[in-house]
């Protein structure tokens, strides 16, 4: 039997009545240059937006949020039109705006918290699916957080949150993607279960409107940062925290196809599969960061694809299973730390220098280096080579696979004014007059005593020992040590007032650039 008509409208009376059933509306700013978020005149129809309706802010009008809705929902939807801006009220204490689904901005969103220290102004994330928490950043949007810098306590008072409601799981994430023609500048920012996708943006300035810039943040809960196709994108200081059980198989940070990408002084602590990745792109710089209880510290790579002139620098790695993961590249690893790994170094079809590189605490049978195809250069690197494995190298290969190299610093007391010291390899025999290719800087001034010391321009470099293609150690060179006088006439050779044999020790490492270690002691009679 079919329900009257009577019946049916009864029935859609009795649910409105009940609250079981509700409907949205379109709440638009008023055209007129907006307002306040609670005020009545801010809207068309001078009605304050509620839960269940989706806003729309229209071009040239600025909207400013000014209540605390934590704990309720300020809106439905929000979308922001072109040359639209959404903003917080600077001097209102405590303002949380939590929109229950995707936001998507044409326009600007600014949270300004540098005004006042006593304002934390957050925009929450509060819907029920990832799908319903994400922010779309369309072309010509900016999206754009400046938190108070230095406040006590590291304490951050602006704030991108997808916090769990009643009935939401904190696995929930905030995904913003954007794509080209955006602009992103966040800094001093809290950001909470946040995973942003970004590509195509511009940051060498030749571009109008488009940035990205990560500049002091905190990063907590289950948020990542991927940076895609962006042109000398900064990342800067950031702190990225995960202390739950679960490990997040993105990376804290991933840039790929960003060439001239500088991410420094960024602190990461805790379960990401991998703290720092890099790959296909050109140029990348990593300075000052520091990774802790990571399986993965550092990955750099794209497989086949060769990333040429990377730098890493001044990095800490702590308590990481693997260290640095070099996949396919050429570049510098200098002043690196790497405590308690189980693997500190891997790389593969790669030609790379490491200088001033430590390893401590290596986990038993752990493995310092690991070296599949390519070669390395070690210079003053705390590691031996039976910490070091080596696979099988391609019959082309014809350098050796690693070679390790010493700061030497050769003392002289009383040696004459303007003397030298000079060193040669002996064993095994040079041709004459050939240049030697086991010694740096050779002759070195002597300077109070010493040759210049590692911090110097040109400090002398000898070679320790190599490990040939085949995987076999080669025991370091001998070398002859020359006390060079002043010659007495120009252009005749200078006398040799002292000379001696020395033969490197397997390990020399010099913690300090400063260090005035003495390797030789040179006497005088």
């Amino acid at each position: 039997m079919k329900p009257t008509q009577r019946q049916v409208f009864l029935f859609i009376h009795f649910l409105f009545l009940s609250g079981t059933f509700a409907f949205s509306a379109d709440i638009s700013s008023n055209s007129t240059g907006g307002g306040l978020w609670s005020d009545p005149m801010t809207w068309h129809g001078k009605v304050v937006p509620t839960s269940g309706d989706d806003v729309i802010i229209q071009k040239n009008d600025i909207v400013a949020f000014d209540r605390n809705d934590a704990g309720k929902v300020s809106c439905r939807k929000l979308h922001i039109d072109p040359k639209g801006i959404f903003t917080f009220k600077t001097g209102g204490g405590t303002q949380i705006c939590s929109i229950a689904e995707p936001i998507e901005n044409f326009g600007i969103i600014r949270i300004d918290g540098t005004k006042s220290s006593s304002d934390f102004l957050e925009l929450r994330m509060i819907g029920e699916t990832p799908e319903k928490r994400g922010i779309k950043l369309k072309k010509g949007a900016n999206l754009l957080l400046y938190g108070k810098p230095d406040l006590p306590d590291g304490k951050r008072n602006i704030a991108l949150s997808s916090l769990n409601g009643a009935q939401q799981p904190d696995e929930l994430i905030n995904l913003i993607e954007a794509e080209g023609a955006v602009s992103i500048d966040i800094q001093w920012a809290a950001l909470k279960n946040i995973r942003f996708i970004v590509s195509k943006i511009d940051n060498t300035g030749a571009t109008p409107n488009e940035k990205i810039n990560f500049i002091e943040n905190r990063f907590s809960g289950l948020s990542s940062l991927s940076i895609l196709y962006c042109d000398t994108p900064v990342l800067s200081k950031n702190t990225f925290e995960h202390l739950g059980p679960k490990l997040i198989e993105e990376p804290a940070i991933h840039v790929a196809y960003s060439p001239l990408s500088e991410i420094k002084g960024n602190h990461i602590r805790g379960g990401y599969i991998t703290g720092i990745s890099a790959g296909f792109q050109s140029d990348t710089t990593l300075s000052g960061n520091l990774i802790e209880n990571c399986t993965n510290g550092i990955i750099i790579g794209g497989g086949a694809v060769a990333v040429p002139n990377s730098m890493i620098k001044k990095c800490v790695l702590r308590n990481c299973t693997n260290g640095i993961k070099i996949l396919s590249g050429t570049g510098v690893l200098e002043d690196i730390i790497i405590e308690k790994s189980t693997q500190a170094f891997n790389a593969n079809t790669s030609n790379l220098q490491l200088t001033n590189f430590q390893v401590t605490n290596l986990a038993p049978k752990g493995i310092a280096i690991a070296l599949h195809t390519g070669s390395l250069t070690l210079l003053n690197c705390d590691i031996i080579p039976a910490q070091i494995t080596l696979g099988p190298q391609p019959a082309t290969a014809k350098v050796d696979s690693i070679t390790a190299l010493q700061y030497a610093v050769i003392a002289c007391k009383g040696a004459p004014a303007d003397s030298f010291i000079e060193v040669r390899t002996i064993v095994p025999a040079l041709p004459a007059d050939s240049a030697d290719p086991n010694v740096r800087n050779s002759p070195a001034p002597l300077v109070n005593g010493l040759t210049p010391l590692a911090n110097t321009l040109n400090p002398l470099i000898i070679k320790a020992w190599s490990i040939d293609v085949g995987g076999k150690l080669q025991a370091a060179p001998q070398y002859q040590v020359k006390l060079l006088g002043v010659a007495l006439k120009e252009g005749e050779a200078k006398p040799v007032l002292k000379s001696i044999n020395f033969k490197p020790i397997e390990n020399a490492f010099r913690r300090e650039s400063d260090e005035s270690t003495v390797t030789l002691e040179v006497p005088l009679k």
